[in-house]
């Protein structure tokens, strides 16, 4: 319902202006449909599961007996949710193309489509290790609700979430591209736009590989000093 408000907005805007050439009404629901899917199928939401329940609660002791990295048994608990609340975005983008296809535009290069889908699956790791490490924070904090809700904040700016980012004033487009938000939402919806060129694309992969290797050994060293926090009590 944000995204249709936010339609409803840009369709008056666009009526009392003059549409850019990438900007224009088509572009606009293109966007916002997949800002949807993104938001469905490449956010996670594991801060909260990890913090109040693995750590606050103690849950976490019986990660800690499995031979597998908690990182990865949290993978793939989240997996099945992103793929049920994607499939449901895919389905209404579907719905929506065959009922209003001049107002819905995806490129058609098979390369694109290609590395749209690398950015995606990039983009969601990088969402995914953000959130686990913001839930990791709870080893040092009692309450990390305030902190959860400010990064969501942040996240959702810096991410395209409101406006895309092509549309802001130069300098907070500079700060948006080197922080990692807009590599989990904004770069996927737009690459799937045909809005990218070639270099570009792979300027995309490289910062979101950069920063994935970045949030993973913040990840490591969180872990290794916050179990050492951790302490759980048992009959």
């Amino acid at each position: 319902m944000n995204n249709l408000t936010l339609i409803l907005f840009w369709s008056g805007a666009l009526k009392n202006s003059t549409p850019s050439a990438n900007w224009t009404m088509t572009s606009v629901t293109t966007y916002y449909f997949l800002l949807t899917i993104a938001g469905s199928m490449l956010s996670s939401h594991i801060e909260e599961d990890i913090a109040s329940i693995d750590i606050q609660q103690g849950d976490l002791v019986r990660y800690l007996i499995r031979p597998f990295p908690y990182y990865w048994i949290k993978f793939i608990e989240e997996i099945p949710y992103r793929i049920l609340q994607g499939s449901y975005g895919i389905i209404l983008l579907i719905l929506f193309t065959f009922m209003f296809g001049n107002l819905i535009q995806i490129a058609t290069d098979p390369f694109v489509l290609v590395m749209s889908g690398l950015i995606a699956v990039l983009a969601y790791f990088l969402s995914y290790t953000m959130k686990v490490n913001l839930g990791l924070s709870a080893f040092w904090f009692v309450d990390s609700r305030g902190f959860f809700e400010l990064f969501t904040i942040i996240l959702i700016v810096f991410s395209g979430g409101i406006v895309p980012l092509h549309l802001l004033p130069s300098a907070f487009q500079t700060l948006s591209y080197i922080l990692p938000f807009a590599y989990t939402a904004y770069f996927p919806i737009v690459a799937l736009q045909g809005q990218l060129n070639t270099v570009q694309l792979f300027q995309v992969v490289g910062v979101q590989v950069v920063w994935l290797g970045a949030l993973l050994l913040l990840n490591r060293t969180m872990w290794n000093h916050g179990i050492k926090e951790f302490t759980a009590f048992g009959q």
